[in-house]
């Protein structure tokens, strides 16, 4: 069983339709079930309309359908029992329980979709209610479902964890160890905006303010839209630069890029919006800002990934945010910086932040612009 995308020359009903996935048999053959449902999800279904999310429910299934496989199962006559046995040889190698849940969630869905369809005949999983203790947090007092929830039976009990976060001078320390340039820029970005990598790896820089002109003493806006730079949905949302960022970046963008866009331009023969290239002029990828990462967390001893860096600023943020805010305003303030689709996501800095003294809070963006600026 294997996974594939569609590329630039599928056409669906006279619309370019790139990036859906698809799966294939060992005999390469075209799997009809998983395809028809990958396929509604990723050209019918209004909730799902990033092709990442497309990938991870190809991913999920191919996953299921390989077990299927390997095992001689026919999907429609699949039993709970089986089922299970397939979220037990996943824990076996190792996986998390989140993800464990997050693909029993999927081919969950997948069902419900094929019942009402008409091509399957039964949904071989079952539903069981189960009683949290949620926090008083913000919309609690609307919460009509006192914490009752109806859940997948086959799903794992999960542990309520903080958001990893590194602390302020360990952040610093390493990012100051971070070369070159590009990357230590792209760090800042994560640090001191909340930005997600992919967000920054694939940064236009039509959408970067030039500090030009600006109070020195004030926060840059920067939009980040959708249609220019990806973000997570799809939706445009508003970071919040400060000046000495804005204008490290604009340097950059002076000294250093017009030399990388060259050599792009020798290389593909073509010009690229592209705020961050590698020295070769080549666009960067995730998997090589990882990599980058991994390198300098070796050579530092500070265990640090760039979504780390993203933590760390939600938790240094909100409590910045609630010496003048109320906890309300602070959350808000927070969820639509981090492009978070709910409060509840936001709500997790609140006990993230029980670890850090308050006292560390005060001007730590003072801080981390001034190890910007040594960092040339």
């Amino acid at each position: 069983m294997k996974l594939f995308f569609t590329d630039s020359t599928c056409s669906i009903e006279g619309v370019e339709r790139p990036n859906i996935p698809f799966l294939c048999d060992a005999q390469m053959e075209l799997v009809s079930p998983p395809n028809h449902y990958l396929r509604y999800i990723a050209t019918v279904r209004g909730r799902t309309r990033s092709a990442k999310t497309w990938q991870t429910y190809g991913s999920n299934l191919l996953e299921y359908f390989a077990f299927l496989e390997a095992n001689g199962l026919d999907w429609n006559a699949v039993s709970q029992g089986q089922i299970a046995a397939w979220r037990d040889a996943m824990l076996e190698r190792g996986c998390a329980r989140s993800t464990v849940n997050q693909r029993l969630r999927s081919v969950h869905a997948f069902y419900d979709w094929s019942v009402k369809s008409g091509t399957a005949t039964v949904v071989p999983f079952s539903k069981q209610d189960i009683w949290v203790a949620k926090p008083r947090g913000f919309l609690a007092h609307v919460d009509a479902k006192g914490g009752r929830l109806e859940v997948n039976a086959l799903t794992l009990k999960t542990y309520d964890c903080r958001p990893q976060f590194l602390l302020l001078e360990k952040a610093i320390r390493f990012l100051e160890e971070t070369r070159p340039r590009r990357l230590q820029l792209m760090g800042y970005l994560m640090l001191l905006t909340g930005m997600r990598r992919e967000e920054v790896t694939a940064l236009d820089y039509r959408v970067v303010p030039n500090p030009a002109g600006r109070d020195p003493g004030k926060q840059i806006p920067m939009v980040l839209d959708a249609s220019m730079t990806p973000t997570k949905g799809n939706k445009t949302r508003t970071v919040m630069l400060p000046y000495d960022l804005a204008v490290a970046l604009h340097e950059y963008f002076t000294f250093v890029w017009p030399k990388l866009l060259a050599l792009h331009r020798k290389k593909y023969k073509t010009e690229t919006t592209r705020f961050f290239l590698s020295r070769k002029g080549d666009p960067l990828s995730i998997k090589g800002v990882n990599n980058a990462f991994a390198k300098v967390s070796m050579k530092t001893g500070i265990p640090c990934h760039p979504h780390l860096l993203r933590h760390t600023y939600g938790t240094y943020e909100l409590l910045r945010m609630l010496r003048t805010k109320g906890e309300s305003q602070a959350l808000l303030w927070v969820k639509d910086r981090m492009g978070h689709s709910s409060i509840t996501t936001t709500e997790q800095y609140i006990h993230a932040a029980d670890l850090i003294q308050h006292d560390d809070i005060d001007g730590y963006i003072a801080d981390v612009c001034r190890s910007l600026s040594h960092g040339h």
